[in-house]
């Protein structure tokens, strides 16, 4: 234990590391920021002039105007939504034209708006998967079978996606089968809240990374492993100890920094809206049984697993290469080249998904992996995506450190 403290504390006292450490922290708050300042909407007082609202004053009026709509989402309620677009429309005009009343688009419109996407979804051309336009659908079409119609969108969808993988398709439709039922809505939070807690976990990775690569190869460079190799304890047990430590840092700083993170967009946006249905916020076919709560903390502990995981790669390298440098620049690769890839391949490979920093990214992050329906397949056997992110990433963790603590061994033998 005193040896794991020393450890502790002769990283912490890096100047490079306490900068590193400090730009986590000022990112965590930074980037919890961003998605609530993009916030906007005008506000159309009495006396006819408008507000122009931002921020959190935004955040607060969409409160007041998502409360009408709150709760389940029955057939009913979908129905009814209808029906007052399509009375707006048909007195108005429509939506998009400049003369469409700004106080009846605020009012009336911005409310059910959720209600609406899923019943352009639900009622899209099963064919080419062109969302239905509202004002041809018949409200009299909506009634207690709409969740089967939606199972239905997804069995077009699946088709039209993985028509040659009967597994896939049969996957997709069981799981949708699970799925609680009425979803539940409770607008507020936005996407862009979710894709930041996404780029803030790749901003940290990059920040661990970093931190984590002269572990060993910084005593390469400066002669001190050769005289530790000599103590008593200057083996596998320091080998171990400096694991240990490093991923003791890692682990509480991402807590320390995500829990900021999600306080301040939790104290924004407020509590209530993450009861929403996962479905609500993406596509109503979308396969999770899980709220905006539960996807928060599935999206941190995946990037926890994920960073976790590439770090451990940056150990093996630092163990594996002389040069700090070195190691740093092939680690930075090899944690972006699940981002690149899925965008040079136009979606998920078995090579994007399984590197260690596969949940970590843009497009190719874990989040949007859950919200899409890409699967990989075997032979005749189809895998769902984030759950090859997970094991890969977890076996990954496993096999670098031990690569790492043998080559490291290897190292002092030499």
């Amino acid at each position: 234990m005193r040896l794991f403290r020393l450890e502790l504390k002769r990283i912490l006292k890096s100047r490079r590391t306490q900068i590193l450490l400090v730009i986590a922290l000022l990112l965590s708050a930074a980037m919890a920021y961003l998605p609530i300042s993009f916030e906007g909407i005008n506000r159309p007082n009495e006396n006819g002039t408008i507000t122009e609202l931002d921020g959190l004053a935004a955040i607060e009026y969409k409160r007041d105007l998502y409360e009408s709509v709150s709760g389940e989402v029955t057939p009913d309620r979908l129905k009814t939504a209808l029906e007052t677009y399509q009375a707006c429309v048909l007195e108005y005009g429509p939506i998009e034209e400049e003369n469409f009343p700004l106080t009846v688009n605020i009012e009336k419109i911005v409310p059910i708006r959720p209600l609406l996407k899923i019943l352009t979804e639900v009622f899209a051309d099963p064919s080419t998967g062109i969302g239905a336009n509202l004002m041809d659908i018949d409200p009299n079409n909506i009634d207690q079978t709409f969740y089967e119609k939606a199972a239905k969108h997804l069995q077009d969808v699946m088709w039209n996606e993985q028509r040659q993988y009967e597994t896939a398709r049969q996957n997709a439709l069981e799981r949708y089968k699970n799925l609680d039922t009425p979803f539940y809505l409770h607008s507020g939070i936005s996407k862009d809240a979710f894709d930041y807690i996404e780029f803030f976990i790749l901003f940290l990775a990059i920040l661990c990374v970093a931190i984590a690569a002269p572990t060993f190869a910084g005593e390469y460079q400066t002669g001190g492993d050769s005289i530790l190799r000599t103590t008593k304890k200057g083996r596998v047990r320091l080998a171990v100890t400096k694991i240990l430590a490093t991923y003791t840092l890692f682990i509480v700083t991402f807590l320390v920094c995500i829990t900021v993170h999600l306080l301040i967009l939790n104290r924004a946006f407020g509590t209530d809206c993450l009861k929403t249905s996962f479905q609500m916020l993406y596509s109503i076919i979308s396969l999770p049984n899980i709220n905006l709560g539960q996807l928060q903390i599935i999206l941190a502990l995946s990037g926890l697993l994920s960073i976790l995981s590439s770090v451990s790669c940056t150990l093996f390298l630092s163990a594996r290469f002389k040069d700090t440098l070195t190691v740093l620049l092939i680690s930075i690769v090899v944690l972006l080249v699940p981002l690149f890839t899925y965008a040079a391949m136009g979606g998920a490979t078995w090579f994007s998904t399984i590197l260690p920093s596969a949940g970590i990214g843009m497009q190719n992050n874990f989040l949007y992996q859950l919200a899409n329906f890409n699967y990989l397949h075997i032979g005749g056997m189809s895998f769902w995506t984030p759950y090859i992110i997970l094991i890969s990433a977890g076996i990954e963790a496993f096999v670098f450190l031990f690569l790492a603590l043998h080559s490291y061994c290897k190292h002092q033998v030499a």
